[in-house]
């Protein structure tokens, strides 16, 4: 089953070390935009601390909606000076992201970037006040950008953080906020966490203040959007057991979350549990809205041929956002749970559906592939996989997948030629079949 990229970042010795001018340079043209978040309860006492940045010099700061849940007062301490928050300028529960008003002017603010222009690699650096220790910088790579649903993406980043890092900006190497700091894992070395920027950047502009006793602020932890956000995480890690306890969480919390059922099952594949897994794939797929049409079959409607090209384009945007892709995922997924409980034609009629409702997804045109493979069936076996290249030129599987299957034709040029290209790629695997094609041709 093929959920996420695992990427792999070697650092060999005779690569440019960490450049601490970069770090130094970051630290001491944005320290004083970096600043301490009190909360406060009704009685006036603390009850939590995190991090934030000035994005306005009128006191607009962003942070993390977790670092301020359940507060009635808020506060700001930049460097020995502290400010009241009149309010809220934006709120966005499901990202775990806020962007308060303080009662100050004048104030530094940061460089805002864009996640567009990151690179897998990069060098990262991060301004908080960890443990209290205030404008503390720390510095790593950004180890990978992760896509929790098709319109929620997440920054993995290698910067150590810890409590009270919450909230802080994460800097590219020009000094510019490409994330904020959301959570770390603390059984997985190296794993932390970082909202995208660009989440809140098109409303620095906001004017509009909602008062603290107006907003509606709750426990985050109360919330479907803090258990799915910890289970996703948590999944990242490779804790399936707490990731499936986090999404049953949400799951109770909001039982119509078909994403939840989805990422619940697949922990539960992960784990081996492929009943489990069917079950909350079936539940996902029942909890969707009912598709009018496949995909083909809405570009050819009278309707979709006489919009103009501009609406077409956010037409189907949207189509595939809110329908194909929760119903492809889940079949294809479900697909993989049966292949791996050796129903291979289950599992091709779930692929079926999944190609059905989106002709270009690479991965289950692979899967099918594969599924056809174990049946004997190569010549299917190697139009899928023909298919999936197309799609997607740099699977290294799926050459491998193909060389194999023409290999048990007895097409040994094909099937080297194949292997040939997935060894190219540096997957060992190709290598591997390739000595042997060479061997036995």
């Amino acid at each position: 089953m093929r959920y996420f990229s695992v990427i792999i970042i070697a650092v060999l010795l005779f690569l440019p070390s960490v450049s601490f001018a970069d770090a130094e340079k970051i630290f001491r043209e944005n320290n004083k935009a970096v600043v301490v978040i009190i909360s406060y309860d009704s009685k006036g006492n603390p009850i939590g601390q995190g991090s934030g940045f000035v994005v306005r010099e009128d006191g607009a700061i962003v942070t993390n909606y977790h670092v301020i849940s359940n507060a009635s007062d808020i506060r700001i301490k930049a460097g020995d000076r502290m400010f009241k928050v009149n309010g809220f300028l934006h709120i966005d529960k499901e990202n775990d992201a806020v962007m308060l008003k303080a009662d100050a002017k004048g104030l530094l603010s940061v460089k805002i970037g864009d996640i567009s222009k990151i690179n897998i690699g990069e060098k990262v650096y991060v301004i908080s006040s960890p443990q209290g220790f205030e404008n503390t910088i720390s510095d790593g790579i950004l180890s990978g950008l992760r896509e929790i649903t098709s319109e929620r993406k997440i920054l993995q980043i290698t910067a150590p953080v810890s409590e009270g890092s919450s909230g802080g900006p994460v800097f590219n190497k020009n000094g510019e906020v490409i994330g904020i700091a959301t959570f770390i894992v603390k059984k997985a070395q190296n794993l932390n966490f970082a909202m995208p920027v660009n989440l809140v950047k098109d409303k620095i502009s906001s004017k509009k203040v909602t008062a603290l006793k107006d907003a509606g602020i709750i426990d985050y932890k109360k919330t479907a959007e803090y258990w799915f956000n910890l289970g996703y995480y948590y999944a990242e890690a490779g804790l399936y057991d707490k990731a499936i306890e986090a999404y049953t969480k949400a799951i109770a919390l909001d039982p119509n979350d078909a994403d939840a059922y989805s990422n619940r099952g697949a922990a539960y594949y992960s784990k081996g549990q492929y009943d489990r897994a069917i079950e909350d794939y079936n539940k996902a797929i029942a909890l969707n809205p009912p598709i009018p049409f496949t995909w083909s079959e809405m570009l050819d409607t009278p309707e979709y041929k006489a919009l103009p090209e501009t609406t077409k384009v956010k037409v189907k945007k949207a189509y595939y956002n809110d329908f194909v892709r929760l119903f492809a995922e889940a079949y294809n997924n479900r697909g993989d749970a049966y292949y791996s409980k050796g129903q291979y034609d289950r599992a091709i009629e779930d692929y079926n559906k999944a190609i059905a409702l989106d002709p270009n997804y690479a991965d289950a045109y692979y899967n099918r592939g594969v599924a056809y493979a174990k049946k004997g069936q190569y010549d299917r076996a190697i139009e899928d996989y023909n298919k999936a290249i197309a799609l997607d030129p740099n699977d290294a599987d799926a050459y491998n997948n193909r060389g194999a299957a023409y290999a048990n034709k007895g097409q040994y040029d094909r099937a080297i030629s194949d292997f040939q290209k997935g060894c190219d790629m540096g997957d060992e695997n190709g290598c591997k079949a390739l000595q042997m094609a060479l061997e036995s041709k």
